[in-house]
């Protein structure tokens, strides 16, 4: 929202709705970089529904968790 508000209306001068901004600027875009971005589009919503990490917890991560899940259980009343 900040760039919308302050970095756009900077350089390309005040709009008069700010959520709709994006589609007054499409028309900078040539054609092959409106393509390359509906690509990108569709890439980010793939991986939006996989959410694969790119990293394995170590033992500390693991240790930590789990002394997380034993203070909440206690908190919680539960043994």
């Amino acid at each position: 929202m900040i760039y919308w508000q302050k970095i756009d209306e900077r350089f390309f001068g005040p709009t008069e709705n700010t959520e709709e901004a994006w589609k007054e600027r499409l028309v900078l875009l040539g054609e092959s970089e409106r393509d390359e971005m509906e690509l990108l589009v569709a890439l980010k919503l793939e991986e939006m529904n996989t959410r694969v990490l790119s990293w394995d917890p170590d033992e500390y991560t693991v240790a930590f968790r789990e002394q997380l899940k034993s203070q909440n259980g206690k908190a919680n009343g539960e043994k």
